[in-house]
């Protein structure tokens, strides 16, 4: 394992925090057991039967060549080294040991018969997390000799489509080798400028931010056949010269780009350490919640940008880049209030929510508002009727394929490296962190069942005593944070801020943080209210009816139905009391769970329209229904859920409601 961090080096801009190697966190608790059913989900199984992984021509076979394989790879391989698996490292070794031994005499790289430049950015993001794991030497040598070559041949060969949209995983990969290289090799950021120049402009686009609406279609149906049929049909209506502006709107609103996207202005900040490039994040994710934004924490885009409808899809692959994107954000220099509270928000509901307890099924689209999940016409912008489904590859196989390093990558990224040589933790979940403080190896062991639970312990053991800052995210929602060191208390601490606690460290020093969580109201589209807990979204859950549609021997797909029994407003100003269990035993969606007890009343006037629950009712008074109370569960753990409720006041009008059009 990397036994030191890597900062910027001159004249990359200064940042507080690194990432640490791949290895030293490890999962504990709820979460190793969530890492446990991923081995034994989809992640430890896809590479025996789905052709485009087990055949891929990353593997030196005759099946796909394109982003399958390094998309699979950039979340098993994290997982593998994670849970210390034999096995898993054996398989992800194939596809690693054939693509360092498939680089040619100029440096380049990866299947002769597909050059384009996007997928190998991902397979350097695998090389980069399996080098800080292995420290394997060949790998920054492949990098410095792959980048030569891209250099030499960017101008050439620019970036295109897919790549033009994503480059800054690109220009993020050239980085990490400049400051592996202790910043000897300057071709390495005049590299990273011509990439910036060809990647879409991502500061501009969050700036100007045009799309304030769901997208209209901006692709005939006719051409698109049911959903994302064929990719590479797609990208030759795409790349014809005759339509430039479907090529420019298409990648600005797909919705995996935008949230590959608002990483890219943060790194290429430090190049260029401008106001635009540091606000581009904050500034970009302000609209995106506004004008597309959910209670679950996403932005909607059943394939592109939809609008803040909570019936509108969100693509899994938006999911887990989304959680990527503000992991990688930490060690960019980039304002780091509210990066926790959306990493949370996603990785505790919209991350387990597109998946099945047992992760071996996803949805490719999923709804904050999902009240059936059929192969029916639900109003995706242009996602087959069958995306909401849970099984292998509902719509297409990108999700099938990139899934895979939500959960790992969360678990890697719980901790930092701080300048001071200190610790920085973004999100709390049990686990044991093995890294050292300058020269003097330390431990941190924290033990917790959050979110299902307020309160972290972390106990501190360095080798010797030893003086470094723990920095401890406070989350936005927290305003009674409480912080104490061997029982002492530490001062009040700041809603949306680090705390940081800096001391002389001495084995056995005992760090308590209490993070409060009462129910709370959030208000959405329409005036519709959402509960939190903590960082729990919570929604009601109706006696959902799972039937097979399509059959198959690992991964069948499923349809989920319920009958009409979900349709609640919320009483407003009501009652909300948390049942918070005792402890927390098994993964994520295992054992017993928080709740939230709400008034509510019935709203039979909120009935389907289509396959979705309609928009719901504006101006509802609570009238003669009788107050009831329901029972909200975490979102996370549901299969058909509502969690944006329209809300009945106790007020004179009519007592059925009225539709806001």
């Amino acid at each position: 394992m990397l036994n030191r961090p890597l900062f910027n080096l001159p004249p990359l801009s200064r940042n507080a925090f690194a990432e640490l190697p791949l290895g030293a966190v490890e999962p504990r608790g709820w979460l190793e057991e969530q890492l446990k059913l991923c081995r034994s989900g989809l992640t430890g199984k896809l590479y025996t039967f789905w052709p485009d992984v087990r055949d891929s021509a990353w593997r030196g076979g005759d099946g796909d060549a394109w982003e399958r394989a390094p998309y699979y790879l950039d979340g098993l391989v994290p997982l593998a080294w994670l849970l210390d698996d034999e096995e898993l490292k054996s398989v992800a070794m194939q596809y690693i040991e054939w693509t360092l031994g498939s680089q040619r005499d100029d440096g380049s790289f990866g299947p002769e018969q597909n050059d384009d430049w996007w997928p190998r950015m991902v397979m350097l993001k695998v090389l980069i997390q399996y080098f800080t794991a292995t420290v394997d030497k060949r790998v920054p040598q492949f990098m410095f000799n792959y980048f030569r070559y891209q250099y030499a041949h960017i101008d050439e060969r620019p970036l295109m489509e897919w790549a033009a949209a994503r480059g800054g995983e690109n220009i993020e990969a050239v980085l990490w080798l400049y400051n592996l290289l202790g910043g000897k090799h300057k071709f390495l950021l005049s590299l990273c400028e011509k990439l910036a120049a060809q990647t879409l402009d991502w500061t501009g686009y969050f700036s100007a931010f045009p799309y304030k609406r769901g997208m209209q279609r901006i692709i005939p149906k006719e051409e698109m056949g049911k959903g994302r049929a064929a990719e590479e049909a797609k990208g030759q209506i795409l790349l014809g010269t005759s339509r430039p502006y479907y090529h420019t709107q298409y990648h600005y609103s797909h919705v995996v780009n935008v949230a590959m996207g608002l990483k890219t202005p943060g790194v290429i900040s430090q190049m260029r350490s401008t106001g635009k490039h540091i606000s581009a994040f904050a500034e970009g994710w302000e609209k995106l919640m506004k004008y597309h934004g959910v209670a679950n924490g996403m932005f909607t885009g059943d394939e592109h940008l939809s609008g803040a409808s909570p019936t509108q899809g969100t693509e899994t692959c938006a999911v887990v880049e989304l959680m990527h994107t503000v992991e990688t954000l930490y060690t960019c220099g980039v304002p780091m209030d509210g990066l926790g509270d959306i990493l949370e928000k996603c990785a505790f509901n919209a991350l387990p929510a597109c998946m099945t307890e047992d992760t071996l099924l996803h949805q490719y689209d999923q709804q904050a508002n999902q009240v059936r999940c059929t192969d029916e016409p639900h109003g995706w912008y242009n996602n087959g009727n069958d995306s909401n489904l849970y099984g292998l590859e509902p719509n297409f196989g990108c999700c099938t394929a990139n899934l895979h390093q939500g959960w790992p990558k969360y678990a890697s990224h719980l901790w930092y490296a701080t300048r001071d040589e200190g610790f920085a933790t973004v999100s709390y979940a049990p686990c044991h962190v093995r890294f050292r403080s300058g020269k003097t190896p330390v431990s941190l062991s924290v033990e917790t069942d959050y979110p299902f639970s307020d309160r972290i312990t972390i106990s501190v053991n360095p080798a010797e005593e030893k003086s470094f800052p723990l920095c401890l995210r406070i989350p936005g929602w927290c305003h009674h944070a409480d912080i104490s060191v061997n029982g002492e208390k530490e001062p009040k601490a700041k809603a949306g801020a680090f705390a940081v606690v800096e001391r002389v460290w001495r084995k056995g020093d005992t760090v308590t943080l209490t993070l409060p969580m009462a129910p709370r109201v959030t208000r959405w589209n329409r005036q519709s209210a959402a509960v939190e807990l903590g960082p729990l979204l919570m929604a009601f859950r109706p006696k959902e009816t799972w039937s097979v549609v399509k059959s198959h021997p690992v991964c069948p797909d499923y349809q989920v139905t319920s009958s009409l029994d979900w349709n609640w407003a919320l009483v407003d100003d009501g009652e909300l009391i948390a049942h918070m269990p005792a402890a927390h035993t098994g993964a994520f969606r295992q054992g017993e769970l928080p709740s939230v007890t709400a008034e509510a009343v019935r709203a039979p006037e909120w009935n389907l329209s289509g396959a979705n629950c309609a928009p719901t009712p504006v101006g509802m008074t609570v009238g003669n229904r009788t107050v009831e109370t329901i029972t909200l569960v975490p979102y996370g753990a549901t299969g058909l859920r509502v969690s944006q409720f329209p809300v009945a006041a106790f007020a004179e009008g009519p007592a059925d409601g009225s539709q806001e059009e």
